[in-house]
């Protein structure tokens, strides 16, 4: 099923920053509106990219164009090096009021709680299959993506441009989707934002008739995640959903799900492979 370009707009919009202050990480936050009248809507563009982080930066720059006072100076900018490239600076904004320019590096991540994964909170939050958590994106942040500005070849990409990297402000935005353990309140969590939660995940050998037969579901393709799961109108019962995510689960890959209770309201989970 595909989802409507302002379904997924919303769906960006809706999900938090996954600091609630700034004082959790060394660079500030950068934070958009939660939620936008649709009579407000602008004609969004179709992303070209079916990458999710790519299609959620082109939803942050529709935004950026139509809510902000900001306008976008460079997006997607590569740095290269002697043929090398080194890295990509994602925005440069410049507030037509206050002539501030900003450089924002973008993150959309979704995470689980596994409170068996290393020591801390940050370590605690991995992807789904395992393949990266918290900690090790905010030191790649840390250490190469905002210095990447600073870089004698990103220096000559702005002064081509006529900006002065000391006048630029650099800002993260964070968006994160938090999925806890099945009997883990959002009030545990220490520092990340507890408005990051969006549901919980099991294990495959938890996924049984006897705890959610009665509900139907949908497997979303990873690109429309975000979307809200009341914007859905096709649902399969649970055997049928069972098949569907079999091939997945074979594959290890964990797939998210939307379920929808009988009383009509809906939930998300992950069912990992692991």
């Amino acid at each position: 099923m595909e989802f409507t370009l302002a379904d997924q707009f919303k769906g960006f919009l809706s999900t938090s920053e996954i600091f609630a202050e700034n004082a959790i990480f060394d660079y500030p936050l950068y934070r958009t509106l939660k939620a936008i009248s649709e009579e407000n809507f602008p004609e969004i563009p179709a992303p070209r990219a079916r990458v999710l982080g790519k299609r959620m930066e082109h939803f942050f720059a529709c935004y950026v164009s139509h809510f902000t006072s900001e306008e976008i100076l460079l997006q997607n900018q590569q740095v290269i090096q002697e043929k090398e490239t080194l890295g990509e600076i994602d925005f440069l904004l410049k507030d037509t009021a206050s002539e501030e320019i900003f450089h924002i590096e973008l993150v959309f991540k979704f995470y689980i709680y596994d409170p068996d994964t290393g020591i801390s909170e940050k370590d605690h939050l991995i992807g789904p299959n395992k393949r990266d958590n918290l900690n090790r994106k905010l030191e790649r942040l840390q250490k190469r993506q905002f210095p990447l500005l600073f870089h004698e070849a990103a220096q000559n990409v702005l002064q081509a441009k006529g900006i002065d990297v000391q006048r630029v402000v650099q800002k993260m935005c964070f968006k994160a989707s938090v999925f806890l353990p099945k009997k883990m309140r959002a009030s545990a969590l220490r520092n990340i934002n507890p408005e990051c939660v969006a549901g919980f995940w099991i294990k495959a050998s938890e996924f049984t008739f006897e705890d959610y037969g009665q509900n139907t579901f949908f497997s979303p393709k990873k690109k429309f995640w975000p979307v809200l799961p009341g914007q859905n109108h096709s649902w399969y019962s649970f055997e049928e959903i069972k098949v569907q995510i079999a091939p997945l689960l074979s594959e290890k890959f964990s797939p998210l799900l939307w379920m929808k209770t009988l009383n009509g309201s809906y939930q998300r989970l992950f069912v990992v492979w692991w």
